[in-house]
């Protein structure tokens, strides 16, 4: 059985560095916490991605790794959010290669 979890990372556009991130097991929640970063302006578009746990290859340190499908959310003209799903290779050092992942 593969765990998929959502790691979630907020941008602001000054820098386009991070103002806030998070995982969690439920892709609703994700959202949520980006909505409440967007509808509030403290960041300008939020990334979703869906990861699994992996172990780094050479220190067995615990981590996760891209399964290859993510969501970017902006806030639309009306001052809602529109999430778009994209499709992203997986990470180049994952040994199992997991692939696209539909959702």
């Amino acid at each position: 059985m593969i765990l998929i979890f959502y790691s979630w990372t907020a941008l602001n556009g000054a820098s386009g560095s991070s103002v806030a991130m998070g995982i969690t097991d439920d892709r609703g929640r994700a959202m949520r916490a980006g909505e409440e970063y967007l509808g509030s302006g403290r960041a300008i578009v939020v990334i979703i991605d869906a990861v699994r746990p992996a172990m780094a290859p050479r220190t067995l340190a615990p981590c996760y790794v891209r399964t290859g499908v993510s969501w970017v959310g902006r806030r639309t003209g009306a001052g809602g959010v529109s999430w778009k799903r994209f499709f992203a290779p997986a990470d180049p050092g994952d040994p199992q290669e997991p692939g696209r992942m539909g959702a």
